[in-house]
């Protein structure tokens, strides 16, 4: 798809600080944590820590215990705002757009998979580093969409020697908005490996990073457009959407300046109803892919497309 992008992973870590799918509507499990009057309960705050590199094994720990790991990224202030402010003007002059296009069967068929994770996004901006009229003088997201890649990349080596998850290279950040009266439908990014989805090939996603803008947020305002996501085992995807619901969950609110990481292959996630379109709450997501997995998944995408033409031609004799 013109989608997630395919930039190769430079696995270093700085020493500086720094589905499948169920549309029951929201989750009635009491809440594991939840944000308290201070904001949300962040794992790792990154201006304690003075080294990225004990700081990566800290939040590869949290993940493997929990599954989600919720950070204070220790971003400046002056380059949140400017993003939230460039954001907001994106919304404003029409810039977003659905996040997939369909052009021929074959992209028609990527965007079916690629759904999975993207399945509540009605419009979105891809942040290239380009010269894309859309995002000319959006240097503030396209600096933080940088800086999220390289500390995504900074996370793989622990996650594959802790939890054997692989990636090798970084999507393009992706840009949402939620707003309006919606609800949301809970998923995982890459649902291949659960019982509701056997058949349904790998689309590469390992890690999925989402990183909220939102400088006006505060308790008054509740979770709405932050995330729950549902603590089952994160050494593997759970069985069902079922079985996901009734799991303890983590709620984060869409606090600016916080970053939640977790598998994309195991851990079922919800975005939090949202009301009225006055509030707008904006997040940056990138996500680890595993390039020999999506190469696997053209080849199984061309024979899911050949196969109802077999079964046709089959009918005909």
């Amino acid at each position: 798809p013109a989608a997630p992008g395919k930039a190769k992973v430079k696995t270093k870590v700085s020493k500086e600080p720094m589905r499948w799918a169920d549309d029951g509507g929201e989750a009635d499990v009491p809440a594991f944590r939840a944000p308290s009057a201070a904001g949300n309960a962040f794992d790792v705050r990154m201006q304690d820590e003075p080294d990225g590199v004990l700081a990566a094994q800290k939040i590869v720990g949290c993940i493997k215990e929990r599954g989600v790991c919720v950070c204070q990224a220790n971003a400046p202030k002056q380059l949140i705002e400017a993003a939230f402010y460039e954001a907001s003007e994106l919304w404003e002059d029409g810039a977003f757009s659905q996040p997939l296009r369909v052009h021929d069967d074959r992209s028609m068929l990527e965007a079916q998979l690629w759904a999975q994770a993207l399945r509540d996004e009605e419009k979105v901006v891809w942040i290239r580093g380009g010269d894309s009229q859309s995002l000319k003088g959006m240097n503030a997201l396209k600096l933080l969409a940088k800086n999220m890649s390289e500390f995504a990349s900074g996370l793989g080596h622990n996650l594959q020697q802790e939890m054997k998850v692989e990636f090798d290279r970084i999507s393009h950040a992706m840009l949402s908005c939620y707003t309006g009266d919606r609800q949301y439908v809970l998923h995982m990014d890459n649902a291949h490996g659960s019982d509701d989805c056997s058949g349904m090939p790998d689309n590469g996603m390992r890690l999925t990073c989402t990183y909220y803008l939102n400088t006006d947020w505060d308790l008054d305002l509740g979770c709405q457009g932050g995330l729950d996501v549902f603590l089952t085992d994160p050494s593997a995807a759970p069985a069902s959407v079922s079985g996901a619901r009734r799991a303890p969950r983590l709620q984060v609110a869409p606090q600016c300046d916080t970053l939640v990481m977790f598998p994309s292959e195991r851990m079922a996630h919800q975005v939090i109803s949202t009301e009225g379109k006055e509030q707008k709450w904006f997040a940056l997501t990138v996500w680890g892919l595993d390039g020999g997995a999506m190469q696997q998944m053209s080849k199984k995408l061309l024979a899911m497309r050949r196969q109802p033409q077999k079964e046709d031609s089959d009918d005909d004799d």
